[in-house]
């Protein structure tokens, strides 16, 4: 796998914003996350509830993982901000104008590669 020696904790109400150059493993690290890899080791935590663990034998299926995950190659639109995208996406579930814009202001930038 791409990623190695990854340590990251992502708090309740934050944003993550994922910047590397092409190949540093930013989008296998998502894949990870949502289910769409297996990792070769290590323990991915959402919460409190352990999503995987090679070494104790867990692994919740991508649908199970209560998780959005959009690819920017052909789901994000050009012509609107990263703001505006993240924005889109929580209006379309449903949050409130401020609760929005309190969201995309708690934003966390993690440079990968």
């Amino acid at each position: 796998m791409a990623v190695h020696d990854l340590d990251l904790t992502v708090e309740p109400g934050e944003f993550l914003t994922i910047l590397g150059p092409s190949g540093c493993g930013k989008t296998t690290l998502l894949r990870a996350i949502a289910g769409l890899e297996e990792p070769d080791d290590g323990e991915i935590f959402l919460g409190d509830r352990m999503v995987f663990s090679r070494r104790r034998g867990v692994l919740v299926p991508p649908e199970r993982r209560g998780l959005g995950l959009i690819f920017q190659s052909y789901a994000l639109w050009p012509h609107m901000t990263v703001e505006r995208n993240i924005a889109l996406a929580l209006k379309q579930k449903g949050l409130s104008r401020s609760a929005v814009e309190d969201r995309i202001a708690g934003t966390v930038v993690v440079k990968v590669g």
